[in-house]
């Protein structure tokens, strides 16, 4: 701002012209924030790939439930969004030793799912604001009866 111009010197409301001005400043910080991590989410996606992509497409379902392996890094900023947790925060989709999968019913997220690639074990499978949900059992029971697949992508 001109230091000289008596407007931006004293004003007439200094409260409001000040929390006016942090406003477009932390706007402008949003902003390139968002930029950055626009490009590093570019390049993380290429590490996602590079990491997982032999687990791209594996689905199963046992009539009812549907689960599927989380393909993408806008997949997990999506989930964590509708789940309300840290699956995107936390870079889930660097963790080298982690599969992250999404069960679903008729399209809508019920629980997301992390199985360890090291034991093929269920780490953790988590509903809404990381809650349990009715079909908890049902979604571990589902992963665990399908972990073959899973194992059959870790040794091709």
């Amino acid at each position: 701002m001109d230091i000289h111009n008596s407007k931006y010197v004293c004003p007439k409301d200094i409260v409001s012209e000040h929390d006016k001005l942090v406003k477009r400043r932390n706007d402008e910080i949003r902003r390139e924030d968002n930029e950055r991590k626009k490009a590093q989410a570019i390049e993380n996606e290429r590490i996602y790939k590079e990491q997982k992509g032999k687990f791209f497409g594996i689905s199963f379902t046992d009539g009812i439930i549907q689960v599927h392996v989380l393909s993408s890094v806008h997949d997990f900023i999506e989930e964590a969004e509708i789940m309300h947790h840290c699956v995107f925060s936390n870079s889930y989709y660097l963790k080298e030793n982690s599969l992250i999968l999404s069960a679903t019913i008729e399209g809508k997220r019920i629980e997301t799912i992390e199985v360890s690639l090291k034991t093929l074990k269920v780490v953790q499978s988590r509903g809404v604001c990381n809650k349990n949900t009715e079909y908890h059992e049902q979604i571990i029971n589902l992963v665990n009866q399908n972990m073959g697949m899973i194992q059959k992508c870790l040794v091709a």
